[in-house]
């Protein structure tokens, strides 16, 4: 019961937390300078968001723009690129953990980051097209996807028929002495990243969510590899998503900086967490929680 009284918890205080700063002020724009206590509230929301984003495998992205439009009154241009800041500080931080338990592929993380390269350029550069109603509607059918994913706990797999030659077998072993072996198709990787590039781009929520499934569930790599090589794929992609969008600028700094410390120290509680929550408990109360945003969303435009 404990197990699942925690979780629950955490999302109560993150909506407490969030709805509260509303209250206190209905309009937050972007570009202003956050007063203590909106800087402690902003804090605890990245707290919160990095604890949930570890105990299912991601990072926050796909939290981050919900919260910042629907609590804090950005446009989805300015949440998308404020979340994508915060998702490249999380990831970067995240890979340096990964890199001294040496447990990145090197070569398939520079080759999927280089595939999603092109695809967050595009996607970064069309999401200033968003309106808020197109904004809302799209994302809010993105959120209620994304929660039938988590709640069903369904995983989905690729076979194809009639291949050149078979995946070449790849070795890994890490700084535990741990040795992992697998054999992904490096095509349908490449294929699916430069996909993920664009809906990281367009929607500012990292590639985490997608690229995990994706290398786990799709083509075979060990969870531990897929989770590492997909903090380095998201360093690399997210910079040249701020990139762009520092350009453009929709970047609020104050926010993105706050919610970024948040999200790294969230995120060390959450793998704490992980190793004594049941995660399946985990990601139908998110899934949840998500379907309730979504439906926030879609109300506030219908």
């Amino acid at each position: 019961m404990k197990k699942i009284i925690l979780p629950a918890t955490l999302i109560g205080l993150m909506f407490l937390a969030t709805g509260s700063a509303r209250a206190a002020a209905p309009y937050i724009p972007t570009h202003v300078t956050l007063d203590l206590l909106g800087v402690i509230i902003l804090l605890l929301t990245g707290v919160l968001i990095g604890i949930i984003g570890t105990l299912i495998g991601a990072g926050g992205g796909f939290i981050h723009v919900p919260v910042l439009i629907l609590f804090y009154g950005f446009s989805p241009q300015h949440a998308i690129a404020t979340s994508m800041t915060v998702v490249m500080l999380n990831a970067i931080s995240g890979t340096f953990s990964y890199i001294a338990q040496k447990r990145i592929d090197y070569e398939i993380g520079i080759k999927y980051a280089a595939a999603a390269g092109p695809g967050v350029f595009i996607g970064a550069l069309l999401s200033q097209f968003f309106n808020v109603t197109s904004f809302h509607v799209i994302f809010g059918i993105l959120l209620i996807a994304l929660s039938y994913y988590l709640f069903s706990g369904k995983e989905f797999s690729v076979v194809r028929t009639k291949v050149p030659q078979v995946p070449a077998m790849r070795y890994v072993e890490d700084a535990a002495g741990q040795k992992f072996s697998y054999a992904p198709d490096m095509s349908v990787g490449l294929a699916s990243s430069s996909l993920i590039g664009v809906f990281s781009g367009l929607f500012g929520v990292g590639g985490g969510i997608f690229h995990v499934p994706l290398m786990y569930s799709v083509l075979g790599i060990p969870v531990h590899i897929a989770t590492a090589t997909s903090h380095c794929i998201l360093a690399i992609t997210s910079f040249l998503g701020v990139i762009v969008f520092a350009g453009l600028g929709f970047i609020d700094f104050d926010y993105a900086v706050v919610l970024g410390i948040g999200t790294i120290l969230g995120a060390v509680w959450g793998a704490r967490l992980s190793l004594t929550t049941n995660p399946r408990i985990i990601k139908k109360i998110i899934a949840f929680c998500l379907f309730l945003m979504a439906l926030k969303l879609l109300l506030d435009v219908l």
